[in-house]
């Protein structure tokens, strides 16, 4: 078989999907020293009432199965069925990476929740919280994600985008609605909001409860790149990442939402957000073009690079911070939050000092957790509700 260039590079045959629902056990038949036999292959992870998880993998010919989560190891105990077994207790819930090791090799476990993140394919368990059930999927009216595929005239290839759009989106045919482009973090992809941060089903909720302006949310990939440089090396700056989702976020995104759905097209019904990264990015967006955003959420961020702290000199949007009428009069929301137990807080914390002494208007809310969807879930879910209310 001869397969042309132009088919093994075209987009549509690298674009891929994982398998975010329940596995469902089944049944496969091996042979063993006493014969051939049917084995149930079944779920991998269990969360059990008192928060602890039940973990296992069948793998009959491991010397060794060990789990590596949050920093906690856990030697699985090999059964008879060839089933290894174990359990694991977090000190608080949330979404948690789960990684699989096979005689140290690190796999994926096929009947474990399979995600994306760390740029690559990954193992979690939800650990539920009952203090967050905005993440709930509730019996309330639903809204739609679809995702999109546009050209970009600055990466030069077809970009992915997904879309969030209100309950009654495809009903109320003549109602327009305000827009928050909502950025991931390093390492994920667009599909991270979704099917890590619940961003549709916080949404959802909130929008049933009267707490939330009803809005349409898109989420770009972040570490998109022109063609030709994937290959190279991933760096922050000019030509970077940065650059090139700003870029192709004004030229390319943004005149196609507003093309091909019903959005308001004023800087105040547009905003922009996202975590760790895509705060960076955010940043630097809100910094630069608050002509085009009239507010922005840094979760687990700074305005990059103010805050670095480690070039001597004026920093780039330091002239911009200094105009505290203009800026709070452009940005009608510029929203910080962080965990209590993030490495960064003190840059946090600065630049809260920072933008008090200049003038600036800010909201700043420290969460419980460290660098994790636990905080970033909360972030979204108290930034949702304070957007669009000018």
């Amino acid at each position: 078989m001869k397969i042309p260039k132009e088919y093994i590079e075209n987009q549509a045959y690298d674009s891929r999907s994982y398998a975010f629902s329940k596995q469902q056990p089944y049944s496969v038949r091996v042979e063993t020293p006493d014969g051939e036999k049917m084995i149930q292959i079944k779920d991998a992870v269990e969360v059990l009432e008192d928060g602890s998880v039940m973990l296992n993998m069948y793998a009959p010919n491991a010397q060794s199965v060990k789990v590596i989560s949050r920093q906690i190891q856990v030697d699985l105990v090999k059964g008879e069925d060839g089933y290894w077994e174990g359990s694991i207790a977090y000190d608080y819930p949330g979404f948690k990476n789960i990684d699989f090791y096979i005689d140290d090799a690190l796999v994926i476990n096929p009947m474990a929740p399979v995600g994306f993140g760390s740029n690559r394919v990954l193992n979690y368990v939800e650990v539920p919280d009952v203090g967050h059930d905005y993440l709930l999927m509730k019996d309330v009216p639903h809204g739609a994600i679809v995702q999109e595929f546009f050209k970009s005239s600055v990466t030069g290839k077809y970009e992915s985008c997904y879309i969030y759009t209100p309950p009654g989106y495809q009903q109320n045919l003549e109602e327009r609605y305000p827009v928050l482009y909502l950025q991931h973090g390093g390492g994920e992809n667009e599909m991270c909001w979704i099917y890590q941060g619940k961003t549709n089903f916080i949404m959802d909720n909130l929008i049933a409860e009267g707490k939330a302006v009803p809005m349409i949310i898109v989420m770009n990939n972040g570490m998109t790149r022109k063609a030709g440089d994937e290959k190279a090396p991933m760096r922050f700056g000019g030509g970077s990442m940065m650059g090139v989702l700003k870029d192709m976020l004004i030229e390319d995104c943004i005149p196609f939402i507003e093309a091909n759905y019903r959005v308001k097209t004023d800087k105040w019904n547009r905003a922009i957000a996202g975590l760790s990264m895509g705060s960076l990015q955010s940043g630097e967006i809100i910094m630069t073009r608050y002509d085009l955003f009239s507010a922005a959420g840094l979760f687990t961020g700074y305005t990059y690079p103010v805050m670095m702290g480690r070039k001597p000199g004026p920093q780039p949007y330091e002239a911009i911070l200094d105009d505290a009428e203009t800026f709070n009069r452009e940005v009608k929301l510029f929203y910080r939050a962080i965990g209590a137990d993030e490495p960064s807080l003190p840059l946090i914390q600065e630049e809260d000092r920072l933008c008090a002494e200049k003038g600036i208007n800010t909201v700043s809310t420290v969460f419980p957790g460290e660098h994790e969807w636990y905080v970033w879930r909360a972030a979204s879910h108290e930034f949702f509700q304070l957007l669009f209310r000018w």
